[in-house]
């Protein structure tokens, strides 16, 4: 099978098991909020499914963000409605305004904490709160939320846990072998000018942006110490720079080269496509294994003959007669060409480092 073909067998496999402990997260929340006799025990009951993610590291993040979140809202909405107590709805409209605006200015700059406006809201118009007071509904609010919280982490740590850095490898796979798709589609640019690449930039930004992702919760992972594997972002930094490369290289054969730098240069662009695909090829194959790849010189020496035929074009003065735009294309092709080595290169070491830590 392809490496796509098992990143989507391997995705569609994760999703059956989330699905899984998402039943048993709901079940055990559930059935801890009838035992301790809650008066809002839904509460933990939707925390719980929230929580469960498909990773560890991802619950974890999950947790935290919905417990601080959870915590400043209720905290803030509780001291409303003591300092600004609501008899009328006038009354009320102003508490609402004074719990409200601290937690969206705090949500402007920290998302993932929108829980803690809602939460304020909550208990300032809820009826609970009237009954045993805001400070003992808050109290509640935010035992109701640890409660889910506590019973999502626990279920994606023993309930067939995912290790956010298997998401981290299979996402950088899948990311480099569409990049090397588009390297395949590029060989024969410069003689028949860009290639119609379809859909495959949107699919290498989708693959990119799991591999952010999974990166973000790989982070809480180690932070947590459930993990001691190497810090992705290295990773995820290489390929996206791999991307604006590929991409860049991809506006090169915008317009048709002239014939007599055609001949030139094409054979060694061709060249050089070829050998970049390749490498990224096996990389991808490298990536979900344990297995380190072998090192291999075919791209550098295939870059090498590339630059060297740019500077025969140069040193024979054939770039003296050419158009503005056209010699700008030619020296910055020598660029990006260089460029995208430099960071294929880099991807190679940090494959190995990632093979070589999961031995």
């Amino acid at each position: 099978m392809t490496v796509l073909a098992l990143s989507s067998l391997a995705r569609h496999r994760a999703r059956l098991w989330l699905v899984l402990r998402m039943i048993i997260s709901t079940t055990l929340a559930y059935a801890l909020a009838t035992a301790l006799h809650m008066s809002q025990g839904y509460w933990a009951v939707l925390t719980a499914i929230i929580v469960t993610q498909n990773s560890v590291g991802g619950s974890l993040k999950a947790a935290i963000d919905r417990l601080v979140g959870s915590m400043c809202g209720a905290l803030v909405g509780a001291l409303a409605a003591v300092l600004l107590p609501a008899h009328t709805p006038t009354a009320l409209g102003l508490a609402l305004i004074g719990a409200v605006t601290p937690l969206v200015l705090l949500t402007a700059y920290a998302p993932h904490y929108r829980i803690a406006p809602v939460t304020a809201v909550i208990v300032l118009l809820s009826s609970g709160a009237a009954k045993i007071g805001p400070l003992g509904y808050a109290l509640e609010r935010v035992f109701e939320i640890t409660i889910g919280s506590v019973v999502g982490v626990a279920v994606s740590v023993l309930i067939a846990p995912a290790r956010a850095h298997v998401h981290v490898r299979e996402a950088a796979a899948e990311t480099a072998l569409l990049l090397a798709q588009i390297m395949t589609a590029l060989e024969p640019a410069m003689r028949t000018g860009a290639p119609d690449l379809g859909k495959l930039p949107t699919h290498v930004q989708a693959a990119l942006n799991r591999l952010s992702t999974a990166a973000q919760e790989a982070t809480h992972e180690q932070r947590s110490r459930l993990s001691d594997h190497p810090d992705p972002e290295p990773l995820f930094r290489t390929l996206r720079r791999l991307q604006q490369d590929v991409l860049a290289l991809n506006r090169m054969f915008s317009a048709p080269w002239p014939d007599r730098v055609q001949a030139a240069l094409a054979p060694s662009w061709s060249s050089y496509a070829k050998a970049a695909a390749v490498e990224l090829r096996i990389l991808a194959g490298a990536l979900p294994s344990s297995h380190p790849p072998q090192d291999s010189s075919a791209s550098r020496i295939a870059m090498a003959d590339f630059i060297a035929a740019i500077d025969t074009l140069r040193r024979e003065g054939i770039t003296r007669a050419l158009r503005t735009d056209v010699l700008g294309r030619i020296l910055g092709s020598a660029f990006a060409v260089e460029q995208l080595q430099r960071d294929l290169d880099d991807f190679v070491e940090r494959t190995h480092g990632v093979t070589t830590s999961t031995r």
